[in-house]
């Protein structure tokens, strides 16, 4: 059951312990304050779905406080309290947003009732807010595109278990098109109209991993002014991709472990668990069983996430895709640039240890650097090593600044992959990017 969170600001202190009392019991989490300077303090800092606010206070009153809270907070649906039945205040209160107002004595029944349809509403305004967010963001999100058998044997395998419950383990060497597969699985499921979450396991720090998977509260560590929600929670009813799982801790491999297990997350810092349901989606290009052996990746962690198995091609074995994807890519450079025979000749010929990510990265700078209408195939390589006819003129920094953007290049920027070739580790990699200021 979703626990939400509420609000409770009155200056009669009796009555504020009395009602948090039996709203808790209902399995709401309530905070309160006795004056609406406190309850401001409170809102900036921690994130609520319903307020009750008392209308008549010392200081800042329900209705100033409401104005305010709106600031921090629009999405927050406030109840108005009052002992006066003051019409023109509630009247008020309504204009500057309130969701409705109650007179005191309070019913319980009726503040209930009342207190359940504005959560309603505020979960409501959240979907509708999330659909209209997907729309934008998928309607022109691009299809899985290929004709050869491989690549119509993975379309039939996402349509058969997008809508599963199950984790999903996306195998594939770097640039296969991983995120377009579990964004595909996404997209076709039943969990289309809430988020999709990508996130790259290997691009964040280990210690900081874990708060964006699960969340902190206030004070868990330095920096942590507020509580915030993890990627877990933000994504609720929909999907969570995890890239390169193959690099992540142990130690987070077990909390994640855990949620798989249980549906149940508890930020960093915290002492209370909140159940959600989210489908995690994994990939890596990594040998986990190998890794398994190594003792970097957990056996038991591995059986959980592959539950399902998704392999995707390399493309040198989709030998019939790529003219089919090298059209696809320039028809979305929206130019009128044509390969020529020669360079569809090559093309084929290649056999693309980038994968697709390459083959785009080549039609990118074959329509940069080609003179006329047609693409050579030299011009798919221009401008991969500036002054290499006057190699004498760079020195040991300049070429080793060349080197790294060109494995960058051809990796489409995947650091990890990267770092593997130019044999660094990753965050000697991140320090040559951020000396030479290379950008992608």
């Amino acid at each position: 059951m979703e626990q939400y969170r509420i609000l409770l600001v009155d200056d009669e202190e009796k009555f504020t312990e009395i009602l948090q009392q039996r709203l808790s019991r209902k399995n709401y989490i309530v905070e309160t304050a006795n004056s609406g300077l406190a309850a401001l303090k409170i809102i900036e800092n921690s994130e609520f779905d319903a307020g009750l606010f008392d209308i008549k206070m010392n200081g800042m009153d329900g209705l100033e406080l409401l104005v305010e809270t709106k600031k921090f907070q629009p999405n927050m649906e406030v109840i108005m309290l009052t002992g006066y039945a003051d019409v023109d205040s509630a009247i008020k209160a309504m204009k500057n947003g309130a969701y409705d107002y109650l007179t005191k004595p309070i019913k319980p029944v009726e503040l209930e009732l009342v207190l359940g349809k504005a959560l309603e509403k505020k979960k409501l305004k959240e979907y509708n807010s999330n659909l209209i967010e997907t729309i934008q963001r998928t309607s022109g999100r691009p299809n899985i595109v290929g004709v050869s058998e491989p690549i119509v044997n993975l379309k039939h395998g996402i349509e058969k278990v997008a809508d599963s419950t199950l984790p999903v383990l996306i195998l594939g060497e770097s640039g296969t098109g991983k995120e377009l597969v579990a964004s595909s699985l996404h997209y076709n499921s039943c969990r289309a109209q809430h988020p999709f979450i990508p996130i790259n396991a290997s691009a964040i720090p280990s210690q900081l991993l874990e708060s964006e998977l699960f969340g902190y509260v206030k004070g868990a560590f330095t920096g942590a002014g507020a509580d915030k929600k993890g990627l877990l929670e933000l994504a609720n009813e929909g999907t969570l991709f995890l890239d390169e799982i193959g690099d992540m801790d142990v130690f987070l491999q077990v909390k994640l472990l855990r949620f798989l297990d249980t549906g149940e997350i508890r930020p960093v810092g915290g002492t209370t668990t909140k159940k959600i349901n989210v489908r995690v989606v994994t990939a890596t290009n990594v040998d986990l069983e190998q890794a398994i052996e190594d003792g970097s990746f957990r056996e038991d962690f591995y059986y959980r996430l592959s539950v399902i198995k998704l392999e995707v091609p390399p493309l040198r074995d989709r030998e019939k895709d790529k003219l089919y994807l090298a059209e696809h890519f320039l028809r979305q450079s929206n130019s009128n640039k044509k390969l020529s025979k020669e360079a569809e000749g090559f093309l084929l010929n290649y056999k693309f240890p980038g994968n697709v990510r390459e083959l785009a990265n080549l039609i990118e700078r074959g329509i940069l650097f080609s003179k006329g209408e047609e693409i050579m195939s030299p011009d798919f390589f221009s401008g991969e090593i500036s002054n290499k006819n006057n190699v004498k003129s760079l020195s040991l920094e300049d070429m080793e600044k060349e080197h790294i953007e060109q494995v960058l290049v051809r990796t489409g920027w995947n650091k990890t992959e990267a770092a593997k070739i130019l044999k660094i580790g990753l965050r000697t990699l991140y320090r040559k990017i951020a000396e030479y200021d290379i950008h992608n």
